[in-house]
């Protein structure tokens, strides 16, 4: 007879039976790891932009106010952060106000370091904010003894402020012993035991301040450009910063004053009865050494200005003088009798601007494409827009607040830089 087989299905065993119950196990495990990774890295991944987009929010509302924000005035913008935070927070249904970092003071754009600042210590242009969600649960990943998680995120914003009086569109330079304030004509004459504290030195690009200069006011650089800050001696009252917008002056429109103006009312020159006027030039006016030329109230156009050393103009009243190329009068002056910022305005087209010596100047100067060179040893009262400024000497500039060209900068919008 033939034997049976003993190759009959039997049931597995308990070893075998272990081993695929640890396999299990292990699998489960695996397949919730993946879940944790789907579901939760997802879910904390959107908390993350939530707590980004509040950080962002909150900073540029705090910078919204930085403008504003003299050393008393810090808490607000503490004040407009926090609301943000506040409705932020609603929106994404928790609060958690306690735990949130909000900070005023200064950033640095090459080492794009923030650096909060004590009271007393400078006025701020930066506001930092941290938003902070503790214990933000998680799911699947308590199987792993993780039931919740700390997400945080930071955002820092600028704003830059008012920037007026003196203005470098394309760069500030100042050597020597230059001094900086300000004051407003429309409330008298300006008193240096009452002087302002905006005698501010702006510019799109780059701030060089060599020797001893002492600016009373803020000193703006352009947006990733410096302040360079050459000599121990230089010191700024101000915040030191940097703008958060592109920098530019329109277009001068002269409309028709070349061929409609004042200019037949200048009389003969003082001393010898000669003309001003240089022959086959059209309307280039040139002032030798030591020639002088009173101009009565009006508007007045030249193709370009030249006075020689000691030549000066004097002003009677309110005048504005249109120059459609380059004013050369270093060593001479400008002399406005009634020693009112306001009652002069130059607007100057050229490529060149330059005056100084021992005349005082009182007025406002617009030359967007020029190279600005201001010499000498006697003050400037009024303000000043330039290409480049160049301020070369031992003098004081005294900026008048009241003229239109000292503020002529809005506040730009606030800007995150991280």
């Amino acid at each position: 007879m033939m034997k049976r087989s003993n190759l009959v299905p039997r049931y597995p065993s308990s070893r075998r039976r272990a081993a695929v119950a640890v396999l299990t196990a292990v699998t489960l495990v695996v397949l919730f790891i993946f879940a944790s990774l789907a579901v939760d890295l997802g879910f904390v991944r959107a908390v993350c932009g939530d707590m980004q987009h509040t950080a962002d929010s909150a900073a540029l509302a705090g910078a919204s106010a930085l403008w504003e924000a003299e050393e008393a005035d810090v808490d607000k913008v503490k004040e407009r952060a926090t609301d943000m935070i506040q409705r932020m927070q609603e929106s994404q249904g928790f609060e958690a106000m306690p735990d949130q970092v909000i900070e005023v003071g200064k950033w640095d754009y090459e080492s794009r370091e923030f650096t909060p600042l004590e009271p007393g210590t400078g006025a701020p242009f930066a506001v930092r904010v941290v938003s902070i969600r503790n214990k933000t649960p998680l799911f699947f990943a308590a199987i792993m003894g993780r039931y919740s998680t700390d997400v945080t995120r930071e955002a820092v914003a600028v704003g830059s402020g008012r920037c007026g009086g003196i203005w470098g569109l394309r760069g500030v330079r100042v050597v020597g012993n230059v001094v900086t304030d300000s004051y407003n004509s429309d409330e008298g004459t300006y008193m240096a035991d009452s002087a302002y504290e905006n005698g501010d030195i702006c510019s799109g690009r780059d701030v060089v301040l060599n020797g001893g200069v002492e600016v009373h006011g803020d000193v703006m650089c352009g947006f990733g450009y410096e302040v360079n800050i050459n000599g121990a001696a230089a010191e700024i009252t101000g915040m030191t910063t940097a703008n958060s917008q592109e920098i530019s002056y329109g277009p001068l429109d002269f409309g028709d004053i070349r061929y409609t103006n004042d200019n037949l009312s200048i009389p003969l020159l003082t001393d010898g009865g000669r003309s001003p006027w240089r022959r086959g030039l059209g309307a280039n006016f040139r002032l030798n050494a030591n020639d002088n030329v009173t101009f009565p109230p009006g508007n007045f156009y030249f193709d370009s200005i030249t006075m020689n050393s000691g030549a000066t103009i004097t002003l009677s009243g309110k005048t504005t003088i249109y120059v459609g190329g380059n004013v050369a009068a270093a060593g001479a002056g400008i002399i406005n009798a009634t020693a009112d910022p306001g009652n002069l305005d130059m607007k100057v087209a050229g490529t060149e601007f330059a005056i100084g010596g021992t005349y005082e100047f009182y007025g406002s100067v617009v030359a967007p494409n020029a190279d600005v060179k201001l010499y000498g040893t006697a003050d400037y009262f009024g303000a000043m827009i330039g290409g480049t400024v160049s301020m070369l000497g031992d003098f004081q500039f005294h900026v008048d607040e009241s003229l239109p060209e000292a503020d002529f900068f809005d506040p730009p919008m606030p800007t995150l830089v991280k």
